[in-house]
């Protein structure tokens, strides 16, 4: 059950996420399509070593499912929110540069709620995994990730535009950061 959940997040992200994404959206360089798919498949081969041979399922890793689910819908939801951020055209069939404050209900309190569902993900991960060493070490690698760049979004924001909602006060994880 978990190799699927990481299967799915793996092509929901490499495979679904670029296709829907919008056509004049920012180049990704070549040496950081390649690194991610190396980073990738390293992480895929620990991973299914370790379930593979070592993982046994019971209601802890039905509780990391759950929180791995709700963590991916949260995920999915808030990046099509910002994918269709501005995706008005004008006459000529060109998309201005225009940037504009997300409004969902998933954007109330934070600025990255596409960053607290991948890291809910990866934590539900490694709950159902038992705390593995591969799954933890991954969700604390994905959170010091995430975590800086969530930061650095949210102070952009609040200097980009002088009406963001005071009520958005945190980054990443609601009332923590």
């Amino acid at each position: 059950m978990l190799l699927g959940l990481f299967t799915l997040h793996y092509i929901n992200r490499a495979i679904i996420y670029p296709l829907r994404m919008n056509s004049n959206s920012h180049r990704v360089p070549l040496i950081v399509t390649a690194s991610a798919c190396v980073v990738t498949i390293l992480n895929g081969y620990i991973q299914t070593f370790y379930l593979v041979r070592v993982h046994k399922n019971n209601l802890q890793s039905w509780l990391g499912i759950l929180v791995f689910v709700i963590g991916m819908t949260i995920n999915v939801q808030s990046d099509g929110v910002l994918r269709n951020l501005g995706r008005q055209r004008r006459s000529d069939g060109v998309y201005p540069k225009t940037y504009y404050i997300p409004q969902h209900p998933l954007f109330t309190y934070i600025s990255c709620p596409n960053f607290f569902g991948e890291i809910l993900e990866w934590f539900g991960f490694a709950i159902a995994s038992q705390f593995s060493l591969p799954a933890t070490a991954f969700f604390l690698y994905t959170s010091s990730n995430l975590i800086p760049r969530g930061i650095a979004h949210h102070e952009w924001y609040k200097q980009k535009f002088e009406d963001y909602p005071k009520e958005r006060k945190w980054a990443v994880i609601p009332f923590v950061v």
